[in-house]
């Protein structure tokens, strides 16, 4: 019997992020026992946003305009999975830049495909994005608290294997997700998608510009978090307590993002978002022990959830059947491609030259900005262009 949409969406989510969880938070460590150098470290881990911010949306176009997208995505889970079995083999920085170059194109090409044919089947059928994704918190959370036991015991190279292994079944998983629809709206290109947005849509065009300003706040602030919990006194165990509230509390508003939608609107979803990190992040710039970091981290954790979720669905709202994974793609490397490339360099010599304290009041300076954004913005946001009306939505 063929699973259910939902089941489809939140198994793809589970696994996705749950083989993520199993290598992610350690690269670094693994890398500095090769002997690399933390510049090495740096420039290897920087590959992700930039193949994200170069690479996503043209592909991401090419799909839309042939109707491609699943078979794309299978393909770069295989890609994925490859990178993973290549980064085992590898050891000098020639061969981990290799990999990690690999591994950032497959993330930057399937996350956003996948948030694409995923939103859409959920808001063609009825159903809640939110719920879907928390799974993938969830199994991330759990994975690295797991994956963190189980690599000190045996070594950091077996995550690549567990990795690309826990990674192959998303492939079956990704063939059963339905293909968007084929519309009569035109398959037009990544600069003719582009021309659109800049002429004819301000909303999704400020939509971008607090996306890409949140995404700023959140790539200053995350790289350092581990760092703060040590400076103010957190063992390593404190560290990894830190991220797994976070990801585990996403799930909170990931389930009820839709609902606060239907209240607030989409403006205001994100304008909660916005201020919850704002909240969080000047608690952080005066927190002086372990234990209220951690207290923060559970308000991060909510506004991530919110961020993450609304973003996605509000883009999936707002696209065009032939611009749907463009448009996603586009979000995805403005939040996490171009502001984590601007971001990680200020955040590093902030830290360095003025401490955590500095550079969390920063953060929750910009979160207010992109609060104020949202404000001037909501009823451009709030009111959805002509084809996004007019696309047909199934109820499940």
């Amino acid at each position: 019997m063929p699973l259910s949409l939902k089941l489809r969406g939140a198994l793809y989510y589970f696994g996705f992020w749950g083989a993520n969880g199993l290598y992610q938070g350690f690269l670094a460590v693994h890398f500095r026992e090769l002997g690399l150098s933390p510049t090495q470290i740096g420039l290897a881990i920087a590959l992700f946003p930039l193949c994200s911010l170069l690479f996503s949306p043209p592909v991401a176009a090419w799909a839309d305009a042939r109707n491609k997208r699943v078979p794309v995505l299978m393909a770069s889970l295989l890609a994925l999975a490859l990178s993973l079995l290549g980064l085992y083999l590898a050891r000098g920085f020639g061969g981990v830049l290799l990999g990690m170059a690999a591994l950032g194109l497959s993330l930057a090409l399937a996350a956003p495909l996948a948030d694409s044919l995923i939103g859409r089947m959920a808001s063609r059928n009825g159903l809640e994005y939110g719920r879907m994704r928390l799974w993938g918190s969830l199994s991330f959370a759990l994975a690295s608290a797991l994956a963190g036991l189980a690599w000190a015991r045996v070594g950091y190279e077996a995550m690549f294997i567990v990795a690309a292994v826990a990674t192959l079944p998303l492939i079956a998983i990704a063939r059963a997700l339905p293909e968007v629809a084929a519309t009569e709206e035109g398959r037009g290109s990544l600069l003719h998608t582009l021309h659109g947005v800049f002429r004819h849509d301000r909303g999704t065009l400020l939509l971008l510009a607090s996306v890409l300003l949140i995404g700023f706040g959140v790539g200053l602030a995350a790289p350092f978090l581990g760092l703060a919990m040590q400076d103010r006194g957190g063992a390593a165990a404190m560290v990894g307590f830190l991220y797994g509230t976070i990801a585990l509390v996403e799930i909170v508003t990931m389930r009820y993002e839709r609902r606060l939608s239907r209240r607030l609107g989409d403006a205001g979803v994100l304008m909660l978002s916005a201020g919850l990190y704002a909240l969080a992040y000047l608690g952080m710039a005066l927190a002086n022990s372990p234990a209220l970091m951690l207290a923060c981290g559970m308000v991060v954790g909510m506004g991530f959830g919110l961020f993450f979720v609304g973003s996605v669905r509000i883009v999936d709202a707002r696209a065009g059947a032939h611009q749907v994974s463009t448009l996603q793609s586009l979000r995805n490397g403005l939040a996490f491609g171009l502001a984590h490339l601007i971001a990680g360099p200020v955040g590093g010599g902030l830290y360095q030259a003025q401490g955590p304290g500095a550079l969390f009041l920063l953060v929750a300076l910009v979160f207010c900005l992109a609060f104020w954004l949202l404000w001037g913005a909501r009823g451009n946001i709030n009111t959805l262009p002509p084809h996004a009306l007019t696309q047909s939505k199934t109820p499940a």
